[in-house]
């Protein structure tokens, strides 16, 4: 059924995967990190250390902490947490930076969600520049080709009636319970539960099914920037026998 509900899920435009395929460890945010702050400082971005012939205005990051969205024991996201300090010998252009930063950050979406937690600014009197710091955290997908809006697929439980027959054989009826993590932009997710719902419900492709996907209830799990992880539950019957 997990096969079937991926099938139906890609046919109405998620992006879909097995919760058991998702690895964290795919992404590389540093990409995106450069591609919202270069135009900033003119390319002037550096990690970690500047180096001695860098302009008076320029950028510096680094990598602070890194945590995981986890859902059902499955980790099917990840945060990155980067400090990334703005740096100019006039105060007035670093307050431009700052605003194009602020409103890069905002107006950006895809499958790698940006927003600034942090911000606090100084001036450093040995190299006589001003200084803005920011705390950007990236939230990136579980997935080989991360794309939203997405879904992450995997069975949660399964419960049974007790054995109808009287004899030493076996017939009972299994609910199995799946799990359907929608991964979208938070002005989305509304459009997107429909859409699973029009994909799902009355699925069913089991050899041994005896009644089709139902809806069996739904709640946000996390928000991580623009990002909402929304679990559905869907679950159908199934027949055993011996």
């Amino acid at each position: 059924m997990i096969d079937s509900i991926i099938t139906a899920l890609s046919g109405v435009g998620i992006t879909a995967a097995p919760s058991s395929e998702a690895d964290p460890s795919r992404a590389d945010t540093v990409p995106g990190l450069v591609a919202l702050v270069d135009p900033v400082v003119n390319s002037a971005l550096w990690p970690l250390n500047l180096p001695a012939d860098a302009p008076g205005t320029n950028g510096v990051y680094n990598l602070a902490g890194q945590s995981g969205i986890e859902v059902d024991g499955y980790r099917l996201g990840r945060v990155d947490t980067y400090v990334l300090s703005l740096r100019s010998p006039e105060f007035d252009p670093l307050r431009t930076m700052s605003t194009q930063l602020i409103e890069r950050v905002a107006a950006q979406s895809g499958s790698e969600g940006w927003e600034i937690t942090d911000a606090a600014t100084d001036y450093e009197y040995d190299q006589k520049q001003y200084r803005a710091h920011f705390e950007l955290q990236a939230t990136s997908l579980a997935m080989a080709t991360p794309a939203l809006p997405a879904a992450f697929v995997h069975p949660v439980q399964a419960t049974t009636t007790p054995n109808e027959l009287e004899t030493m054989n076996v017939r009972q009826t299994v609910t199995e319970h799946i799990a359907v993590v929608l991964v979208a932009e938070q002005a989305e997710v509304d459009a997107q539960r429909k859409s699973i719902d029009g994909a799902l419900l009355g699925l069913n492709s089991s050899p041994h099914g005896v009644a089709p996907l139902e809806y069996a209830g739904g709640q946000r799990v996390a928000v991580s920037g623009s990002h909402v992880y929304w679990r559905e539950l869907y679950r159908y019957d199934r027949m055993i026998r011996s």
